[in-house]
């Protein structure tokens, strides 16, 4: 019996390659600002209100205008292509990051306002939608799975730059010096761009109406299962810094302590899920990594449950290893599938549709997480974990072969 080949990027002509190398770029740029300042995001807004719930909400801003601006952006880039849609995007993000680092200048009352308002600036410059549907157009389809995965590389690789190194430069220059370098990284972006992808000839083909889009059963399950997993996302980094500061002591720029092994763990386990996706695995391999997140959603209320000492430091990497890895296995895999599943005129709005749906769940995450803080764990472990867990039956149920 002859083993199957293995997808490979070997044979994929040099433009194709140098397209790649450019997307992954600017998408690892573009998330590694993001991610920098998730471990200490809390805090920062705590400097501005003491209520919880508004700083929940300047965190899940970003979310809701994502949720807001994703099919749209991703519709537009069906119709006048697909470079024009990033370089924009990048731009609006750029001055978003700007907009967030200006509220210790500001007057007391304006300033956790302004979060909010700098936070929604980011969110509305989203180009991943536009950046996955790239990829869709330009790689074929038995390379497709590898491709979508080289782009999930750098956000994997970012979120673990980003959330060891984050702490350890606000420590330094203050949370806001994370907003200044976050919109410096995103004007770099637009500078890669702008050189290195080539100006798309005008679509020929008719668009795939957005309603053919939204009525195929795959999609429209995927779609919420991105929202699940932005939800769980958002709400875990709501709960982390809480979690380590008052109940551990560990000092923001100490953070690293916990979150350097639990990236080493979910690094490996990264290449294990897109290589899953590469042979044909990709629904099990997203279903299994909502099953981790649910686990790590119960653990990090309940370390008891495994048998750990709340008291001790590996009450947070655990649940947080199970976090991180169904969480990067997930970034990749989910939008490989939308695309898979979505008619070839439409990549755009399908992975647009799917963002919209994701960062609605980033918002309602954050919103919900800091609602229901400060009183007892049973309510957030519960919600965690229920998201999880809903996340695994759609996979298993939801998803088409």
């Amino acid at each position: 019996m002859t083993r199957a080949a293995r997808p490979s990027l070997g044979s994929l002509a040099s433009s194709q390659k140098k397209m790649l190398f450019a997307l992954a770029c600017a998408v690892g740029m573009r998330m590694l600002g993001l991610f920098l300042v998730l471990p200490v995001f809390t805090l920062y807004g705590l400097e501005f209100t003491k209520s919880h719930l508004l700083v929940g909400i300047a965190f899940g801003a970003y979310g809701i205008a994502v949720a807001l601006s994703a099919l749209p952006m991703g519709r537009l880039s069906d119709y006048i292509g697909r470079r024009k849609v990033l370089i924009l995007g990048m731009a609006i993000f750029g001055l978003g990051s700007a907009l967030c680092a200006i509220p210790p200048w500001l007057p007391a009352g304006w300033r956790i306002g302004e979060l909010v308002l700098g936070r929604f600036v980011q969110g509305l410059g989203t180009v991943t939608a536009a950046a996955f549907a790239t990829v869709a157009d330009e790689i074929p389809v038995e390379h497709r799975s590898t491709a979508m995965a080289i782009l999930g590389i750098p956000i994997g690789v970012a979120f673990g730059v980003g959330v060891i190194a984050g702490p350890l430069i606000a420590a330094m220059v203050e949370a806001a010096g994370l907003f200044w370098l976050t919109a410096v990284f995103a004007f770099l972006t637009v500078g890669l761009l702008a050189t290195a992808l080539p100006e798309a000839p005008p679509r020929r083909e008719p668009v795939t109406p957005v309603w053919a889009v939204l009525r195929n059963r795959s999609v429209v399950a995927l779609d919420a299962g991105g929202l699940l997993m932005n939800a769980f996302m958002t709400a875990f980094w709501f709960y982390l810094p809480l979690i380590l500061t008052r109940q551990h002591h560990l000092k923001v720029g100490r953070f690293y302590v916990v979150l350097l092994p639990m990236l080493l763990i979910s690094g490996v386990t990264m290449f294990g899920f897109s290589r899953s996706a590469d042979r044909g695995f990709s629904r099990p391999a997203a279903a299994l990594g909502f099953l981790l997140m649910a686990a790590g959603g119960v653990l990090l209320f309940r370390p008891a449950e495994a048998g750990l000492s709340p008291t001790h430091l590996m009450a947070v990497i655990v649940p947080g290893t199970f976090f991180f890895a169904g969480f990067t296995g997930l970034e990749p895999v989910l939008p490989s599938l939308v695309s898979k599943h979505s008619q070839q005129t439409a990549h755009g709005t399908a992975l647009g549709s799917f963002q919209t749906v994701q960062y609605f769940g980033s918002f309602a995450g954050a919103t919900v997480a800091g609602a229901l803080s400060g009183g007892a764990t049973t309510a957030p472990m519960c919600f965690m974990a229920g998201l999880g867990l809903l996340g695994f039956l759609l996979m298993v149920f939801g998803v088409g072969q």
